[in-house]
């Protein structure tokens, strides 16, 4: 791409203002008078008068001069070359590097001079280098006056590449909202930075930053301009940019640097809020277009007009440069859209094919082909060697809002249709999101977290990730004040600390519920232990009772039979014993016989005895049947009801064991819901410490913001 552009740089040479003269002033071959020898000029005043100035009669004057001043410029005098041409100015007094003559003169911007040439003799860029960065006098007793740039952070090439270092993230800066309405308006504009989890998102009056991984909100910076309408970061990712207005009445660009959040500059002084605006790769110009119609291009080492561009019919609606800086691409309401050479603007290409207004406009990294999208529904795909239209498909149904490429080649869309939705480089849809209520506006893919955000007509922003397409959450382009943040961090601190306390009871009682659960079941089990005891006493009081009682019984038929035995023979031994006292008597002497009478008489007196210690006996024994029967009687009826309070008391156990869990777990989730109103408490406060600190933070953040304005 880059061989086609030179030549056909070449081919518009007298299209451009200091091309134009460079071309006449080293296309001549006449050198300065050999016979003069070189002044030291580490010693003299290098001026244009006696240095510089015959350097451009023998080169330029003819095509440059008062009369004929080819491309509005004038090298004849000192004025008119300090003054420029139709491009700008030509020299930065004391910076050769940063002036345009001199970097087309060294061959480090393109196009290089002189066309299929060689650069001009060392000695003379060197004269010229000396003689810009001496400031550039006129003449001997000129006073050097530098003029100090406005800025310069513009680099030595293009700068798409990952930068070195960390990423670049803005400092701490104030999270008030400049404005904050109670209605929300539509997304105006959305960027991310390429390098860093950062997205910008336009209000009114205002830029807000945000975290795309955390999604928290970073700062607020204050756009007093009016509106934001496009907004983009630098290649680099180090520089912000916001072009915006009000409508019918102004139009600027502005540019922040992002790692310290400072407002560097502002160009362009539109009569109506600009449209569109991007910055170089390489940091040295700021393209931007309105409803005038014309694309003013600024450069950004003085922040003044470098060259206008005045092709396009209708609203200017959306421009970009390449990723190499080398061409810009720009488009308009009508649907006419351009490529133009970022260095001059001189025409490039023309992309024919849109039938309605221009909506976006986004190069793939490589810078070798452009994308647009337009109302007509369509994303068309440009090859830059002829503006060749390589891939079209219709997106959105009515119409496609915004387009972007994202840096793996991936297309992200929105349309009026309400949906977002990502493609791949032949037109395949590779995943439509979840449609908005409203029309989509605006969308941006960030490479770092690769997460889509886009915008509705009513202000609702929406994050998806971009992998799986889930909804990850919303930013706000209408933040509310820090005053209000309070108020509703108080509020809820509140809340929180009620529904804490609620909740820490609830523990209680249910924790105490528990308690008491374990205590009615210990006092249970001990009850049924009682019983037991008591249930084994009287089943062994019963056995016992009940075995003496057998025994008594036994012993009482026992004692009836030996009196039986013992009575029955006695009688007859009585008689027996009678028959022998009385025959004894009537035999005296007779010893044997007195003997017989005693035996028997012994015999009944031991009978006697045995039958009464028997009777003695059985009186016992029948004393204790009755007293053994009686404990029985008393001791049987007790065994059921004890064993019924024992089963009852079992089963009041199992009752309780039931119960436990439930309650457990109703205590432990209570407590769970109180430690975790215990995090939020916690967080409610350190939320309401931290809008607190906010608040405190934006008043000192803005009076060292109005200290250092003045």
């Amino acid at each position: 791409m880059k061989n086609v552009f030179s030549v056909n740089w070449c081919h518009q040479t007298c299209k451009s203002v200091l091309v134009a003269g460079l071309v006449v002033l080293l296309m001549s071959t006449a050198l300065i008078a050999a016979d003069k020898k070189p002044a030291d000029t580490k010693k003299v005043k290098i001026t244009y008068d006696e240095h510089i100035k015959p350097i451009f009669r023998a080169k330029c004057f003819a095509c440059h001069n008062t009369d004929k001043k080819q491309s509005g410029l004038d090298l004849t005098n000192y004025t008119g070359l300090m003054q420029g041409g139709a491009a700008g100015d030509s020299i930065e007094a004391g910076d050769a590097d940063s002036s345009y003559l001199y970097m087309l003169v060294t061959h480090e911007s393109e196009p290089f001079m002189p066309p299929k040439s060689d650069k001009l003799p060392a000695n003379q860029i060197a004269l010229i280098k000396q003689w810009i960065d001496g400031g550039a006098p006129e003449n001997a007793g000129s006073k050097i006056v530098i003029k100090k740039p406005k800025f310069d952070f513009a680099l030595k090439g293009a700068s798409s590449g990952k930068p070195q270092g960390p990423p670049p993230m803005p400092p701490r800066l104030s999270l008030e909202p400049i404005v904050h309405s109670t209605l929300g308006t539509a997304v105006t504009a959305l960027a991310t930075n390429p390098w860093s989890p950062l997205a910008a998102v336009a209000g009114q009056k205002q830029i807000l930053l945000y975290n795309t991984k955390t999604l928290e909100l970073l700062g607020v910076l204050p756009f007093p301009e009016g509106v934001p309408q496009v907004l983009k970061f630098s290649r680099n990712g180090s520089l912000l940019l916001a072009g915006g207005g009000h409508a019918a009445a102004s139009g600027r660009v502005v540019v922040w640097d992002v790692r310290t959040g400072k407002r560097l500059f502002a160009v362009g002084d539109e009569l109506d809020s600009v449209l569109c605006a991007d910055i170089s790769s390489d940091q040295r110009f700021i393209a931007l277009g309105s409803p005038s119609k014309v694309i003013r291009v600024y450069s950004t080492s003085d922040g003044k007009l470098a060259y206008e561009i005045r092709k396009h019919t209708d609203w200017m609606t959306a421009l970009a440069f390449s990723p190499d800086s080398v061409l810009l691409c720009s488009g308009d309401r009508s649907g006419g859209a351009f490529v133009w050479e970022a260095a001059s603007g001189s025409e490039y290409l023309t992309l024919k094919g849109h039938k309605r207004g221009i909506t976006g406009i986004s190069w793939r990294s490589d810078s070798n082909i452009v994308a647009t999208s337009c109302d007509d529904q369509s994303v068309k795909l440009w090859e830059l060697e002829n503006g060749g239209n390589i891939k079209s498909w219709n997106a959105h149904n009515p119409g496609t809002s915004s387009i972007e490429f994202a840096r793996d080649g991936r297309i992200v869309t929105c349309g009026r249709d309400r949906v977002t939705k990502i493609w791949d480089q032949a037109g395949k849809q590779l995943r439509a999101l979840p449609a908005f209520t409203d029309i989509a506006v605006s969308v941006t893919i960030c490479d770092e977290t690769n997460r889509v955000i886009a915008g509705d007509w009513t202000g609702k922003i929406k994050v998806w990730n971009a992998a799986d397409g889930k909804d990850v959450g919303e930013l706000t382009a209408n933040p509310l004040p820090l005053s209000q943040r309070l108020t509703a961090a108080t509020a809820s601190l509140q809340a929180t600390q009620a529904n804490h306390q609620k909740l820490v009871a609830a523990v209680k009682v249910n924790q105490a519920a528990v308690a008491n659960i374990n205590a009615s079941i210990a006092a249970t089990q001990k009850q049924q232990t009682d019983l037991q005891n008591k249930l084994n006493g009287i089943n062994a009081n019963l056995a016992a009772a009940q075995k003496a009682f057998t025994a008594a019984q036994g012993g009482a038929a026992n004692s009836t039979k030996l009196i039986a035995a013992i009575a029955v023979p006695l009688p007859a031994i009585i008689e027996a014993h009678a028959k022998a006292a009385a025959i004894s008597k009537k035999v005296a002497g007779d010893k044997e016989l007195a003997e017989a009478a005693a035996k028997l008489k012994t015999a009944i007196d031991k009978r006697v005895a045995a039958k009464a210690a028997e009777q003695k006996n059985l009186v016992a024994h029948q004393a204790a049947v009755k007293a053994n029967q009686l404990k029985i009687t008393q001791l049987t009826p007790q065994v059921k009801p004890t064993t019924d309070a024992i089963n009852a008391t079992k089963a009041k156990v199992v009752a309780l064991q039931k119960t436990v869990k439930p309650a457990t777990d109703k205590a432990t989730a209570s407590q769970n819901a109180a430690n975790a109103a215990a995090s939020a408490l916690a967080a409610a406060q350190n939320n309401l410490k931290r809008w607190q600190a906010e608040i405190e933070f934006a008043k000192k953040f803005n009076e060292a913001q109005a200290s250092t304005a003045k």
